[in-house]
């Protein structure tokens, strides 16, 4: 455990000194408080209604910066070392492959939650003495810890698998337009396009981690998700706001655990 530390001690600090991990987190604080102090004006005309539109912003600010936030500092934990040559020199200590691998993940996760906790920490503050249920801001917090999780277990496995730190980083953020554009809508024009399954438009909203953080966050903004247009309104019918949410949180967890694991054994069988 102490030498798993080191690791995590080492990945946070270099985390937290990048430039770019900087700029993303000012960008990310910045967005969130410009969203929560000017986006909350409805709130005393709409109601319940007003925020869940301001809160809309938030998901949408989350899903532009949180996983490029995440992806980066994954992409270049293993493949930096192994280009550098740094690497082998650590594995040839007495370490294990899971200290390594546990350290890493543990270093780049934790800075990336300390650098969306202080953006998204500030604009919930703003949000809840502007009226919004402590509770909610709770929930959305939670799904954008989930959505940050799943960017680093993905980056962390693709730096495992790349040759370099490009290679890397060039795969997470393809994965990542891949999954927004094969969002809802992607799906949808398929589904008018050649007519498949109505349950495939649901199965995938769920699978999709993008898609299923924002039907989890939008089940506890707007129990009917409206704000979906016609699948939230189909997933609203067959499972209910917490159904929809449960079953989002899941998704998001397994995405988490899965790529996790499968770095894991990748780095211990390759180095």
């Amino acid at each position: 455990m102490s030498r798993t530390m080191l690791f995590v001690q080492r990945e946070l600090a270099g985390s937290l000194r990048a430039r770019w991990f900087l700029a993303y987190s000012a960008v990310f604080l910045a967005g969130g408080l410009l969203l929560a102090t000017f986006g909350m004006g409805d709130i005393t005309v709409y109601g319940f209604r007003g925020f869940a539109k301001a809160f809309t912003g938030l998901v949408h600010l989350a899903l532009l910066f949180v996983p490029l936030m995440a992806l980066f500092p994954a992409a270049a934990a293993i493949a930096e070392d192994r280009e550098s040559g740094a690497l082998e020199y650590v594995l040839a200590q007495p370490v294990t492959f899971g200290e390594v691998y546990a350290g890493k993940l543990g270093g780049v996760s934790l800075a990336v939650l300390l650098s969306m906790t202080l953006g998204f920490g500030a604009a919930g503050a703003v949000a809840v003495l502007r009226g919004v249920p402590p509770g909610l801001v709770a929930i959305l917090y939670a799904f954008v810890v989930l959505l940050a999780l799943v960017f680093v277990a993905l980056g962390l496995c693709f730096s495992t698998i790349a040759g370099s730190r490009a290679r890397a980083v060039t795969f997470g953020i393809l994965v990542w337009l891949v999954l927004v554009a094969l969002g809802t809508l992607g799906v949808m024009v398929a589904f008018v396009r050649w007519g498949l399954p109505e349950q495939l438009l649901v199965t995938w909203s769920f699978l999709n981690p993008v898609e299923a953080f924002r039907m989890g966050v939008v089940s506890a903004l707007d129990a009917d998700l409206s704000l979906l247009g016609p699948v939230g309104a189909r997933v609203a019918a067959r499972f209910g706001a917490a159904g929809t949410a449960t079953l989002s949180g899941l998704s998001l967890a397994a995405w988490v655990a899965l790529p996790g694991l499968i770095g894991w054994r990748l780095f211990r069988a390759h180095g």
